[in-house]
């Protein structure tokens, strides 16, 4: 989950790889580093703690340097201090790493062994000084670089686990190494200058064109050029992508958290995912503008979702649509289990891994347990070029756009239309639905933006709430059918983001339990618009006021008994039934933020928390 970034060309200043890892952050921020290679040698500055404390070490850095690397890491093995932070030095060799090596004890004795000190407790130094060592014991009358890929090769035959390396050698001035194995890692090509990083974010500000390395490959770099080859030493040739991305995307735009920002551009991200796939005449959709044509839907029998955190929250509420329109079962699975067990999915089973970065590591090994079983595989992603979207048969991008802040809000709403599409594209293909019905589905969908728009007015009374619900120490929130998934994905925002403790539960499992926490002192948060749940909802309002709980309820506007049970109130507008997740949304992702802002948390970058889950 840590940021990389590396540059090797005309030359480069400290504040090109600073300002590199201030667009990686949101992926670690418990200490960085940054190594810049000079004809005088290498230089190292690193911080523990958030980036802004490197940035005061910045002026101890060389004024410009033809190759450099950088690195804020999210801590794995050893605590976020300046010791464990990247990179790490081995001799005239320096070395940065996402990831984790799972064998690096045995490692470690072994280069003890061999006279290495340790300095931090990461598992990085291991490789750091394996690869010295393997440099070291090359034949000294052949050229350095010859030399430093024998030692790539030995140094990646001894390990096992995880990693994306960025490399440097003080003999080897005019070289960038990168190594990958189940970590993310992308090629920026320039005009005479290359890049290495661990997301596009950090790229865009200096080139469009992209190549994302596969596992088992390693990236010899240049300034003039690129060299790929697989661990077999077989040369790889890879197309590069243009990235659409913008600089201005991933700028706060005035707001004051990324957060806000992402939460006000829900409209936009749900239209994006929309735009040229659905046509509202006639309700169809164009499978070669999703993403799906290459799979035949009409062979399909049975949909599995697999995904982690908030993503199967929307995994959930994609359910309840896809079983509706396609009348065939539809199997929800978190990632990080789902290949424990054995697998069940056929050639006639869908399985759709749906992640933001499209490297979260559970993901990644999920679909590709499901693809060796048979199954057909679809990613749903935000970020173009990833890996999961390269291991399954077919990718759809939600197009939401760079999402900064780690609690996800654009993506999860887009996520959900994304999945809606897919249903009506699998209903489409199997003939589930009447023409009729099927536009006026699509006819439905198309008004979600503007719906969504005007739940944001919301924002300035959710703040006022905020000032009296942040006191509490525990939270709970229950909603019914799809409602359930939103009150899922309300709970976990407010826990990430405040630190508070939230759980949810489908309304029906109060008596079954959790109702013995009621009390004046445990508020409840209810989602109640007016569907095929509300009565039973109201039921659920009641029981936990008769203990003496204090509700927040979600309801429409104009629904006067609803207002009359409830403590406060939040009026989202009457809508078609398939489109209240996306406006109770808004409000559950508003209510979180605000009441982290109002507690005083770091946002966008929650305690303990990254973006990219890229580790298992």
């Amino acid at each position: 989950m840590c940021g990389v970034i590396g540059y090797i060309g005309k030359g480069a200043t400290p504040d090109f790889f600073f300002n590199g890892l201030k667009r990686l952050e949101y992926r670690g921020y418990d200490s960085a580093g940054i190594a810049m290679l000079t004809s005088e040698g290498i230089f190292i500055e690193r911080a523990e703690g958030k980036l802004a404390n490197l940035q005061n070490k910045l002026k101890n850095l060389p004024p410009k340097a033809m190759a450099g690397i950088g690195h804020t890491r999210w801590a794995t093995h050893g605590k976020p201090t300046e010791t464990n932070a990247h990179p790490h030095r081995s001799g005239n060799i320096v070395l940065l790493h996402n990831g984790i090596i799972e064998n690096h004890t045995p490692l470690k004795k072994m280069l003890r062994e061999k006279g290495y000190n340790f300095l931090s407790e990461t598992d990085t130094e291991v490789a750091a000084h394996l690869l010295h060592f393997e440099f070291s014991s090359q034949n000294p009358a052949e050229d350095a670089h010859s030399r430093m890929k024998k030692a790539i090769h030995k140094m990646i035959s001894q390990l096992k686990g995880a990693y994306a390396f960025g490399i440097l050698c003080q003999e080897i001035p005019d070289r960038l190494y990168a190594v990958k194995l189940g970590s993310p890692l992308v090629l920026g090509i320039g005009e005479g200058e290359n890049y290495i990083a661990s997301g596009i974010t950090a790229l865009v500000e200096h080139t469009q064109k992209t190549i994302v390395l596969e596992d088992h490959e390693i990236a010899y770099l240049r300034a003039d050029g690129i060299e790929i080859k697989n661990f077999q030493g077989e040369p790889v040739h890879h197309a590069f992508s243009k990235v659409e991305w913008s600089v201005a995307m991933m700028e706060k735009g005035g707001y004051r958290h990324f957060m806000l920002k992402e939460i006000n551009e829900q409209p936009q991200a749900i239209a994006q995912t929309i735009a040229g796939r659905l046509n509202r005449d006639t309700g169809h959709v164009n499978l070669e503008d999703y993403g799906i044509s290459k799979i035949d839907l009409k062979n399909i029998d049975r949909v599995q979702l697999i995904a982690c955190g908030t993503s199967h929250y929307a995994s959930l509420i994609g359910k309840y649509f896809i079983e509706n329109v396609t009348r065939i079962p539809v199997e929800i699975d978190l990632a990080s289990e789902y290949r424990y067990r054995p697998c069940t999915a056929t050639q006639k089973t869908l399985t759709v891994a749906i992640s933001q970065s499209g490297e979260t590591a559970d993901t990644l090994q999920a679909i590709k347990y499901a693809r060796m079983s048979g199954a057909n595989t679809l990613a749903i992603v935000n970020v173009p070029g990833s890996t999961i979207a390269h291991a399954c048969h077919a990718e759809s991008l939600i197009h939401a756009g760079p999402e900064i802040g780690v609690a996800s809000t654009k993506v999860f709403s887009a996520q959900v239309m994304s999945l809606f599409l897919l249903g009506l594209a699998i209903a489409q293909e199997r003939r589930s639905l009447s023409a009729e019905k099927q536009k006026e589905i699509a006819d439905d969908l198309v008004k979600a933006p503007s719906l969504v728009e005007s739940c944001l007015e919301l924002s300035k009374s959710i703040e006022k709430l905020a000032n009296s619900y942040h006191k509490y120490t525990s939270i709970l929130y229950i909603g019914r059918g799809p409602q359930w998934g939103i009150a899922l994905e309300g709970a976990l925002k407010l826990k990430e983001l405040s630190y508070i403790h939230a759980e949810a539960y489908a309304g029906g499992e109060l008596k079954h339990g959790p109702i013995a926490l009621i009390d004046e002192n445990m508020p409840v948060v209810c989602l109640a618009p007016q569907d095929e749940y509300y009565e039973k909802m109201v039921s659920n309002i009641e029981e936990v006021r008769a203990r003496g709980a204090r509700t927040l309820t979600i309801g429409f506007a104009d629904d006067q008994e609803l207002r009359d049970l409830s403590d406060d109130f939040i009026p989202i507008p009457r809508a078609p039934t398939l489109l209240l997740p996306f406006l109770s949304a808004v409000p559950m992702h508003l209510f979180g933020y605000w009441v982290a802002v109002r507690k005083g948390t770091d946002v966008d970058q929650p305690r303990n928390l990254a973006k990219s889950v890229t580790v298992e």
